[in-house]
């Protein structure tokens, strides 16, 4: 079955920025509640866009462990290849020193003396002599869509616009970042809110395709991530610190996606309860994370009520119901598993919930 490794910080701390029906973001734009804090400065990032960073992620999964199709069976953490590579050139050493000291000189990169081969942060580190180099992807829109059916109705220039558009976003989030560090995998806490970052560089697009009339049909990509974000969004995926979406996932609506990865893919439910952090979620928080402007709270409701609708429609949840507490409404529902949602088995997706906690 065709899937996309969808990596989990990302998904956490991230928010729609979008433009709806005519009206413009206005950057700022920033998000708060509670704890909760988003910020981006340039772009936009909506559900193709994020669908563009999955997709990244599986080019990761496909590059460093020999996978040659998005129907391939995704390691686990408990992989010894997921182990090693995870904690290869990381170590808390060396994330504490390279997160306390970017600098507004590098621009919300990684500095290439990091990842140098002449292993400058020897000091730092003896047993680490350098971290992970910035990885580099190529895609090519042709073989994307070909394997991805979902992208078929998008012509080249089209996907060509949503990965520039991913390219421009400027972001200030929550990115907790995972490392094997020998024994067990550890969460290494972290924020770039004071270092303004891109989720990759897109260094080269190339011409791979031209019609008879000379028309681009196809386009090649060429990806670094080396941006604050992109860099750990790269270590997050090769210790396997993930979900699982399948394609059906990328055909439901807008909104249907966004409460989805936001609200309930990353949050582990518990087997007895059956609930998660984030269930139920309260309207005002739905209405924060989702940017929705409106004041009023009936269609709010409306729109939640349409959501939890079209995601029990295509089984990623069930038992869904509104809550009201003393006029505080809030949502509860049952997380699908990946059977529930597909009908077929997926025992990495247990492995997966299982480091994620």
């Amino acid at each position: 079955m065709m899937k996309l490794a969808s990596e989990k910080s990302f998904n956490r701390g991230i928010c729609p920025v979008m433009n709806i029906k005519g009206k413009t973001v206005k950057y700022p734009l920033v998000v708060k509640h509670k704890t909760f804090g988003f910020r981006c400065d340039e772009g936009i990032l909506g559900p193709r866009q994020m669908t563009v960073m999955d997709i990244i992620g599986m080019a990761l999964i496909h590059i460093n462990y020999k996978h040659t199709s998005f129907s391939d069976r995704i390691p686990t953490p408990k992989d010894i290849r997921v182990r090693e590579v995870s904690g290869k050139f990381m170590s808390h050493k060396l994330l504490k020193h390279v997160t306390e000291h970017f600098s507004p000189f590098d621009e919300g990169k990684i500095p290439e003396a990091w990842y140098s081969t002449d292993g400058r942060l020897h000091d730092v580190d003896k047993a680490n002599c350098r971290i992970k180099i910035a990885a580099g992807i190529k895609l090519n829109d042709g073989m994307l869509r070909k394997e991805l059916p979902f992208l078929r109705k998008y012509s080249s220039t089209q996907i060509q616009e949503m990965i520039r558009q991913t390219s421009e976003c400027t972001l200030r989030m929550n990115f907790p970042i995972q490392f094997f560090n020998g024994k067990a995998y550890q969460t290494f806490p972290f924020n770039n809110y004071a270092h303004p970052s891109k989720l990759f560089t897109l260094e080269e697009v190339k011409d791979a395709k031209l019609s008879k009339d000379n028309h681009v049909l196809v386009r090649e990509y060429h990806i670094r991530l080396n941006p604050i974000l992109g860099y750990f969004f790269m270590q997050n995926i090769l210790s396997c610190y993930m979900d699982l979406l399948p394609g059906k996932f990328y055909e439901m609506s807008d909104y249907a996606q966004l409460f989805y990865r936001i609200f309930i893919l990353t949050y582990f439910q518990n087997k007895k309860s059956g609930r998660s952090p984030k269930n139920p979620v309260s309207l005002e928080e739905i209405r924060k994370r989702l940017c929705l402007k409106t004041p009023d709270s009936f269609m709010v409701r409306k729109v939640v009520k349409r959501i939890l609708k079209e995601l029990e429609d295509n089984r990623f949840i069930s038992s869904w119901k509104e809550e009201n507490n003393y006029g505080q409404y809030a949502y509860s529902y049952r997380k699908n598993s990946w059977k529930d949602i597909t009908g077929k088995e997926e025992t990495e997706v247990s492995d997966l919930d299982e480091l994620a906690n």
